[in-house]
């Protein structure tokens, strides 16, 4: 690695000015190390733009910016890594003991990237940003290898509010009363079977069904096949793809096993919990567990929610025959995406969601597309049984189109369209 290279990059990265639609998501350098993750193509490298446009008018000589998957650096070794502050340094020697902001990008390429950048984190005055490739590097192995030192971030697919900048659609107070909302709740559903990955949101609907399958083909043979060196991908495939055909729906892996057992296909049950456990560290699925003791979590089947929409569109049945159960993983990962610990509730009724803020639950969400004579008891019921449960005193109905409120047995009920709910 030259160091005549690195300074050209260094150079490169601070005169560069990207031209961005401003991600939701907001770190606040505090001295931490700030590890950004999420599932591949989800803008984590734009979202270091961002962080770095925001910093460059007064803080342009300071900036390092450095991706590893440059092949102008290849190949690197850990004892090169030194050069990157060394190369600096050489351009602007006045900065030494200022404060700096580093920003390495797909840094897992490197062997042993770990210790570099914990020792030049206690030694240097750096803030410092880090991503990485669900292949190479998952949060738990960020939280190992730098040791309480990090504070981790994800970035998932754009939200609906996002969606709408790129759309050119800005929202004004007391928009819902105006002929926007009606572009508005149009645009829901494009974005309910495209989904929000940024590389596919300006492109045509035969494009963007075939990038995202191709999304699918990347994710499972370079984040799983090839990095869990994953022999059984035929066995694997066939399991990632009925999960996504049952999204929004209930998964038992021992009834799954019984059912290739009868069919003559050997395979162990910790295979296959392994497998599933593969899928969900890399953010492609999400297996959500009935709320309750840990032994009772276990022992229930758990809900399957897929990272986006625009995926399960693109790789299994048609849109609109799945319209409800779509509104429920939007639901859910939106949940996520505003950091919420997210359960599902059963006894004698269902609940489609509780949330948890600290030890207690404090949200009862149902999902449901279209409220009518036949489900509308089912679904007050549901949501009814969770807030007796968890005394809570307001419950909230995300449907279609129906707005207002209601009480039921001394409990408000608050029924919300979803992309009132989603610009919330």
């Amino acid at each position: 690695m030259e160091k005549e290279t690195l300074k050209k990059l260094i150079i490169q990265a601070q005169e560069q000015d990207v031209t961005l639609v401003q991600r939701d998501v907001e770190i606040h350098l505090s001295g931490k190390i700030n590890t950004i993750i999420g599932p591949r193509r989800a803008g984590k490298t734009f979202f270091m733009y961002q962080m770095m446009n925001q910093l460059r008018n007064e803080n342009k000589d300071r900036l390092i910016y450095i991706n590893f998957e440059d092949e102008r650096l290849f190949p690197i070794q850990k004892e090169e890594l030194d050069q990157i502050l060394e190369a600096y340094y050489e351009l602007y020697p006045e900065n030494k003991g200022k404060k700096l902001y580093v920003f390495f990008d797909e840094i897992q390429a490197v062997p042993f990237w770990e210790t570099f950048v914990r020792r030049i984190y206690d030694q240097e005055n750096l803030d410092i940003c880090i991503t990485g490739s669900s292949s190479k590097l998952l949060s738990k192995e960020i939280a190992t290898a730098l040791r309480g030192r990090t504070l981790t971030y994800s970035i998932f697919p754009y939200s609906f509010k996002e969606f709408l900048k790129i759309r050119g659609v800005y929202l004004k107070t007391n928009f819902e009363y105006t002929p926007l909302r009606y572009k508005i709740k149009k645009l829901l559903l494009e974005y309910i079977e495209s989904g929000g990955f940024p590389e596919i949101v300006d492109k045509d609907q035969p494009l963007k069904t075939k990038i995202l399958q191709e999304y699918f083909d990347l994710i499972f043979y370079k984040d799983l096949v090839d990095r869990y060196q994953i022999r059984s991908f035929v066995t694997v495939k066939e399991m990632l793809l009925y999960l996504v055909n049952n999204f929004s729906s209930y998964f038992s892996t021992n009834k799954y096993y019984n059912t290739l057992k009868s069919q003559g296909k050997k395979i162990s049950k910790n295979t296959l919990f392994t497998y599933l456990a593969c899928a969900t560290d890399i953010n492609f699925l999400f297996m959500v567990p009935k709320y309750g003791k840990l032994k009772e979590q276990f022992a229930n089947p758990k809900k399957v929610y897929v990272i986006d929409t625009g995926l399960i569109n693109a790789i299994s049945f048609k849109f609109s025959q799945n319209i409800g159960r779509l509104y429920e993983n939007v639901v859910f990962i939106e949940l996520k995406r505003r950091d919420r610990d997210v359960y599902y509730w059963k006894k004698k009724y269902e609940c489609d969601f509780l949330t948890k803020k600290g030890e207690r639950v404090n949200e009862a969400i149902q999902v449901c597309y279209k409220l009518t004579e036949d489900n509308k008891e089912r679904e007050i019921n549901g949501i009814i049984e969770a807030m007796d449960e968890f005394n809570l005193n307001e419950g909230l109905i995300i449907t279609g189109d129906y707005d207002g409120e209601e009480f039921e047995n001394g409990k408000k009920i608050v029924y919300k369209p979803l992309w009132k709910w989603l610009l919330e």
